[in-house]
């Protein structure tokens, strides 16, 4: 009868090991199953140009656009099709067009619109010339991009801009957008326009002699890059000028929208005149990694 027992209890405690076992790697499969599953993409959100009518030429519109994919030409493309928030400009899509895809190959960008692109009133109440290259333009301000080839369906449009063939792609026009007055408050925005598009080289060719020499490009780009995450979703509510004798100072007062509510930051910066042209100078690492407080 102990026997029995004995046997009875080693079989009861053999059970529970199995089952302990099998309960384990269970749980070993789940967690190596849930480390596999690739991580949500971060949304990315850049500042960009795009060009709507006004009159008889092209007008520049900031717009802030995000993306999870990286995909900047699509994302330009379907805010150029919303249209502008200006009310005195002109869109230059039909807002039924739609997008049927958008690929980048050796810096052209094609563009493959669905028929509602071509068959609208567009092309008889505004200049040819105006509704290609608000696209154009607006694609490339993109450094990935140099040249345009618009498509409809997946063909080439039959007729021509200009004595120029569609069937070919396009490539920027200058000449088209309409000339705004040049102020220390818009050099200033090309700078931060340039640092937002991530184009360094651009902005610190705005810099003037001094800070070029007291700073390399590589701690400028390392400090900027730091300095525009920050900023990230963030939009300039308001600027206010003053001017000094010898230097100009514009204060800019950023918002951000946060589930806490609305938040707001500072920021000064400090321009000069050199032999008619107006330069950034540009501050101590702290100005830039320890301002930023929401």
């Amino acid at each position: 009868m102990k026997s029995f027992y004995r046997l009875y209890i080693f079989l009861l405690f053999l059970c529970i090991a199995i089952f302990l076992i099998v309960i384990f790697r269970q749980g070993m499969n789940t967690s190596d199953n849930a480390k596999s599953i690739p991580p949500v993409p971060k949304e990315i959100t850049s500042t960009f140009k795009l060009y709507f009518v006004n009159k008889d030429k092209l007008a520049e519109e900031d717009r802030l656009v995000s993306t999870k994919d990286m995909l900047f030409e699509k994302a330009i493309v379907e805010e150029l099709i919303k249209g502008p928030r200006n009310k005195t400009f002109r869109a230059t899509i039909p807002p039924n067009t739609k997008l049927i895809s958008i690929e980048t190959i050796d810096k052209i960008c094609y563009v493959n619109f669905s028929k509602e692109y071509i068959e609208n009133k567009k092309w008889q109440e505004l200049e040819e010339c105006l509704i290609i290259w608000s696209l154009v333009n607006s694609l490339t301000q993109l450094d990935s991009v140099q040249k345009v080839q618009i498509l409809v369906e997946g063909g080439k449009i039959d007729f021509k801009v200009d004595n120029v063939s569609l069937n070919q792609p396009f490539s920027r026009n200058e000449d088209i957008i309409q000339k705004s007055d040049v102020t220390h408050y818009t050099i200033l925005k090309e700078f931060l326009d340039s640092l937002k598009m991530e184009r360094f080289d651009r902005a610190y060719s705005m810099l003037d002699r001094e800070s070029v020499m007291r700073i390399s490009f590589q701690e400028f780009r390392e400090i900027m890059s730091s300095y525009m995450k920050e900023l990230r979703d963030c939009e300039i509510a308001f600027f206010n000028t003053q001017k000094f004798r010898d230097k100009i100072i514009i204060s800019l007062k950023y918002v951000k929208d946060d589930v806490e509510g609305r938040i707001q930051f500072y920021q000064k910066w400090e321009l000069i005149e050199v032999d008619g042209q107006i330069k950034i100078v540009f501050g101590d690492r702290e100005d830039y990694i320890n301002e930023i407080n929401f």
